[in-house]
């Protein structure tokens, strides 16, 4: 007779302590083979979850810090730019500098030409019509602007940030540098055009600052300007910038205009048959005032021309001497 071969299997049993009967629980090879493997299947399943978890967490810190760094760069980028503007700013304001001191320098050429012709023409005349460069100011004394543009685009680094940041600071330190000629040159365009250092009229010098015989009667009397022969409307021009105090009639003077100055110069424009300006009004260098006539007390066709410094009158002539 055969016997069946027995099925393998495990038996749980579990004992109570009171004297209550004992369960068991008979579970066959197979039923725990499958239990024991979906367990496997479980903890690895949870161990991925868990590390995409760890992975997807990791690249979320990670994102996170590029986006801040992306705030700091574009806040960097940000500063850069205003910092940038600022120094377009200041650059502009030199490039406008130099073009004015310029322009005082090639117009002071212009009329250095015109005296040189006009000696020539009349070697015992020292009038003329031009600037003076009564101011011992020179550029020489400035020292060269010299054009600091350096790009940093071989730097080591490499990086747009930090060659842009290195042009910046570069041009922080240039334009410090210079301030000090920049105030230099500043101060000089503004002394050019603030001294008396311009022929007021085209002609001769008839009658000089001092003590002279009376024109018009016996006697001497202390001239207090310098008396310009010229012709009849020809144009008069400020000597300086500066404003009208006054523009009318007065007296002896005849038509008269009195303009008043920077650095406490004042000029006076006498026995004129017109005006272009009237008080208040601002002028420049160079511009025309009036024309010249005969109104007044005179004897003739002239521009009675008077520098005041300081309240008190001096000689024109200093300024209308040649420039060296």
């Amino acid at each position: 007779m055969t016997t069946k071969k027995q099925k393998r299997c495990f038996t749980i049993m579990i004992v109570p302590h009171s004297e209550e009967a004992t369960f068991s629980l008979r579970l066959p090879l197979y039923v725990v083979q499958i239990a024991v493997a979906l367990l496997v299947l479980g903890v690895a399943g949870f161990s991925m979850l868990g590390y995409a978890y760890l992975e997807t967490a990791a690249e979320a810190r990670e994102a996170q810090a590029l986006r801040q760094l992306n705030r700091a760069q574009q806040e960097e980028i940000d500063s850069l730019a205003v910092e940038t503007e600022k120094m377009k700013e200041q650059i502009h304001d030199v490039d406008k500098l130099i073009e004015v001191v310029t322009e005082k320098l090639e117009l002071e050429t212009e009329i250095d030409e015109l005296l040189d012709d006009q000696s020539t023409q009349n070697p015992s005349n020292p009038g003329s019509y031009g600037y003076i460069n009564s101011n011992p100011h020179t550029f020489d004394q400035f020292g060269p602007l010299e054009n600091e543009r350096v790009y940093n685009n071989r730097l080591p680094s490499g990086g747009i940030l930090e060659r842009t940041a290195g042009n910046i600071e570069l041009l922080k330190n240039v334009v410090p540098e210079h301030s000090d000629t920049l105030d230099t040159l500043g101060e000089y365009a503004k002394n050019i055009s603030a001294e008396p250092a311009l022929w007021p009229a085209r002609g001769r010098i008839s009658s000089g600052y001092g003590v002279r015989a009376i024109p018009y009667r016996s006697g001497t009397q202390f001239h207090r300007g310098v008396d310009i022969v010229g012709s009849h409307g020809s144009p008069i021009r400020a000597t300086a910038d500066g404003i009208v105090t006054f523009s009318g009639y007065r007296g002896a003077f005849g038509n008269l205009i009195i303009i008043d100055h920077p650095n406490e110069y004042e000029t006076y424009y006498a026995h004129l048959s017109s005006f272009t300006v009237n008080a208040g009004d601002e002028v420049e260098q160079g511009q025309t005032i009036g024309y010249m006539g005969r109104t007044g007390r005179t004897t003739g066709t002239h521009l009675h021309y008077e520098v005041h410094y300081e309240g008190s009158t001096v000689n024109p002539e200093r300024y209308l001497k040649k420039k060296e």
